[in-house]
This record gives C-alpha cells, structure tokens and sequence, in this order.
C-alpha cells in the first residue's frame, strides 16, 4: 500500500522540488501552501507522515501540526509523525518544533533526507 505524504511549505518552488523526489520514491503526496489548507488536508485525507515548513506567513508549521494533533486526538485518530524543514537554525519557533517532531534543515542531503522520511514510515 502507498503511504501518503502531506508536504506544507509556502515556498512553491520548495514544495514542487519535494513533492517531486517523494513521488520518485513511490509515496503519494499531498500538498498544502499554507497551515489553514493543510489543516483541511488533514481533515479529509488518511495520512502517514507530515513534512511541514516552520516559518511561513500566517500561521506557522508548528502551530499548524499542534492544530492537526488536537482535531486528530479529538476526532479519535491516530497520531502521525512530523519531519519539519527550516532554514533557520536559531529560530525560537525551532525550540517549540523539537517537542512535535524530527527536525531537518535546509539546504538537506536528498539521500538523508529520504532516509529520514523511511525510518518514520
């Protein structure tokens, strides 16, 4: 069975770069530009992992993926991992993403990055 991906990211050329090198490794992807879509994303579809952006306008990726977590704990569902990507190493917002899921920075090593999205699936 394919596992589903759900990318957010508010940079497209980002978002299209990975949405590409996961469909090369045989994952269906979903993609969201901002917290609200991927909110709605979540809602409607059966994930497996969630790659997620930290800093974007509006809301941000943590408080994107604490949102998911608390519908998906209300609804019953069950929980799923996140991989967030920056490119802010010393970013405040980061210290708040380590307690929700692995964090990668960018620019990333494709070959570990994928390694990385194997182990959580």
């Amino acid at each position: 069975m394919t596992k589903r991906i759900l990318v957010l990211d508010d940079d497209p050329l980002v978002l299209r770069s990975i949405e590409m090198l996961l469909k090369h490794d045989q994952y269906d992807c979903v993609c969201a530009s901002t917290a609200e879509e991927a909110i709605e994303q979540a809602r409607v579809q059966d994930l497996d992992l969630i790659i997620s952006d930290i800093r974007m306008t509006g809301k941000n990726g943590v408080e994107a993926m604490s949102e998911i977590r608390a519908m998906f704990k209300k609804d019953g569902k069950k929980d799923i991992p996140v991989i967030f990507i920056t490119g802010y190493s010393h970013d405040a917002v980061l210290m708040n993403a380590e307690g929700v899921g692995e964090i990668i920075l960018k620019p990333f090593d494709l070959n570990l990055f994928l390694m990385t999205v194997r182990e959580y699936l």
